[in-house]
């Protein structure tokens, strides 16, 4: 099975040559985003697997604004001019790592119901967002413009304007529903061309999320599941297969993984876990490689490149 993985990193280089090695089975290419913040240079290790490795237009990928979703688009318009034609494509970040073998990846996406596999939920959600975030309806109606205090400060004021002048209200285009989920997701080419298509054909939707907060967790889901297109909805599985332990349901990142999260990875049916850090725990990754991802009793652990 041919696959594309869109890795995109902003640190840990070693991490990122490990994730490659790992997932280097004859079958898979690498499309590399590196934050336009970050040394390129840290990363040259990844060469060696030569000619699977590419490296994306980079781009200011701040988390929460609308940088993150400029490098996934970007990628995924390189995957589809790329001459080899790919079975999925799957979205990483330089911090996930596989919890089932390259096989086993394979024989899933071969058997599996769905080709497809994201996941997403309607706006408001009062269970994830309740009291004052009105069940997460600010992801929509409300502008954001950064983090820095100049951009915070313009947000509120916009924002306040617009309860008195209602022509200032952000209205979502194309009378859409709002959807949110995870950033991550597993697609086959009808998917990611049917979301190249509505990118280029409306980009009053594009423009609209230069202003959304986390526009990356809304961008692809409110395209699909606003979609009457038959195929692609059966296509779609709400997961992204992610393994992934959130502190808080409203919590902004997810848990850092460690040795004491092993029994539950071991036990999970998905595909990928995140987010691992190697300053923090790299032991845990050593425990995958030995005891899931390698054949009983042999030490297979990826050495981090020099």
């Amino acid at each position: 099975m041919k696959k594309a993985y869109i890795i995109m990193a902003h640190k840990s280089p070693n991490q990122v040559h490990r994730l490659i090695a790992r997932l280097n089975d004859g079958e898979s290419e690498f499309f590399i985003h590196i934050d336009q913040k970050t040394d390129l240079y840290q990363f040259h290790a990844v060469k060696e697997f030569g000619n699977i490795i590419h490296f994306t237009e980079r781009f200011d990928a701040t988390w929460g604004g609308y940088g993150l979703i400029k490098p996934y688009l970007s990628a995924m318009k390189t995957v589809k001019d790329y001459p080899t034609k790919f079975d999925r494509i799957l979205l990483l970040s330089g911090q996930d790592y596989p919890i089932k073998s390259n096989e086993y990846i394979n024989n899933f996406f071969q058997k599996a119901e769905h080709s497809v596999f994201v996941n997403y939920f309607p706006i408001p959600n009062y269970q994830k967002w309740p009291g004052g975030d009105r069940g997460g309806w600010y992801r929509v109606d409300k502008y954001y413009f950064g983090n820095k205090w100049y951009e915070l400060f313009g947000s509120k004021s916009i924002n306040l304007l617009s309860t008195y002048m209602p022509f200032l209200r952000r209205k979502i285009p194309n009378g859409m529903k709002p959807y949110t989920g995870q950033t991550w997701w597993n697609l086959d080419m009808y998917a990611l061309n049917y979301i190249l298509d509505y990118t280029a054909k409306h980009p009053e939707y594009i423009n609209f999320h230069r202003h959304t907060f986390v526009a990356d967790e809304l961008y692809v889901q409110m395209i699909l599941a606003n979609s009457t297109d038959e195929k692609l909805l059966k296509s779609i599985g709400n997961s992204e297969k992610r393994f992934t332990i959130w502190p808080k349901p409203d919590s902004a990142h997810p848990k850092i993984l460690s040795v004491s999260d092993f029994e539950a990875i071991q036990a999970s049916d998905d595909l990928f876990a995140r987010k691992f850090d190697e300053n923090v725990d790299s032991e845990i990754l050593d425990l995958i490689d030995n005891k899931i991802l390698s054949p009983a009793g042999k030490d297979q652990s990826i050495q981090l490149a020099s």
